[in-house]
């Protein structure tokens, strides 16, 4: 969905709090010495990189799931692993 310049700038003010806030929790996580928690940064790395290049792309990411590319699922995989043990299930093996 299209969106004016009021919704654009908008967006990339949020996707630049998301990005501050990353930062202060990586801050604050790194002196726990718990790598599990910690990757929870990659994580929230990747969305924030999809929602760039989704409001490049003109999509408003706050108004729907965002749409990760197969790198991306690599990495949120990667990540899974180190948090849980266990990388993320398609979606084609979730129950209903």
């Amino acid at each position: 969905m299209a969106f004016d310049a009021g919704r654009f700038k908008e967006l990339d003010a949020m996707v630049r709090r998301m990005g501050a806030i990353v930062s202060v929790f990586e801050v604050r996580s790194s002196t726990l010495g718990n790598k599990s928690f910690s990757a929870f940064r990659e994580l929230m790395d990747v969305y924030i990189e999809i929602c760039g290049r989704e409001l490049k792309a003109g999509k408003d990411f706050a108004d729907s799931p965002v749409q990760p590319s197969a790198e991306d699922m690599e990495r949120i995989n990667a990540a899974m692993q180190r948090i849980f043990a266990a990388p993320a299930a398609p979606a084609s093996e979730k129950k209903a």
